[in-house]
């Protein structure tokens, strides 16, 4: 069991840093209003009309996966394009990242076809999928299991299945 919250606390941070170290290092309520200063982000990705995280990932959709004590455990602005909303229990966690497809997703050579939205992909990192021009980045951690060998292989295929039940309550809010 303690692999497993090694693996929940380093795939949180690896997570967190991935999103701030996508725009800048400024944060706001998920609700509030992007802001304009910045002018090196393509027009195309400023243009993207997209939903807040915590609309995508809603407490009804969180508390079906999770279970009733699923709280709120981040809503946040990690730059101007994009949202970012959590939330977790002791069986795990689900995080959630919404915006421009060109600004939630970075193609790499391990990416696999998920088969959801308009595009979508299963990613080291989580699964990411396109409905139209909004991109959203799903991260669910399993927190059961032992994480080594065998089993880490298990956690793993459990924890893209988990990206994958989730998935169409997702993209269905786009």
């Amino acid at each position: 069991m303690e692999g497993v919250h090694v693996r929940l606390v380093v795939a949180a941070v690896g997570a967190a840093f991935a999103v701030s170290a996508c725009g800048s290092s400024a944060s706001t309520s998920a609700g509030g209003s992007p802001a304009d200063d910045d002018n090196s982000a393509p027009a195309e990705a400023a243009a993207v009309a997209a939903p807040s995280a915590c609309n995508v990932l809603t407490e009804a959709v969180a508390k079906k996966y999770l279970g009733a004590a699923a709280q709120l455990k981040r809503k946040a602005q990690p730059n101007a394009r994009m949202t970012q909303c959590q939330w977790g229990d002791d069986n795990g966690a689900i995080t959630v990242e919404v915006g421009p497809w060109d600004t939630v997703y970075t193609k790499s050579g391990e990416d696999k076809p998920a088969g959801f939205g308009d595009e979508s992909y299963d990613t080291p990192s989580g699964l990411y999928m396109r409905k139209g021009a909004v991109g959203i980045g799903v991260n669910v951690i399993v927190g059961s299991g032992e994480f080594w060998g065998a089993a880490a292989d298990n956690a793993e295929s459990q924890t893209v299945a988990a990206e994958h039940k989730v998935a169409p309550d997702l993209i269905a809010k786009l």
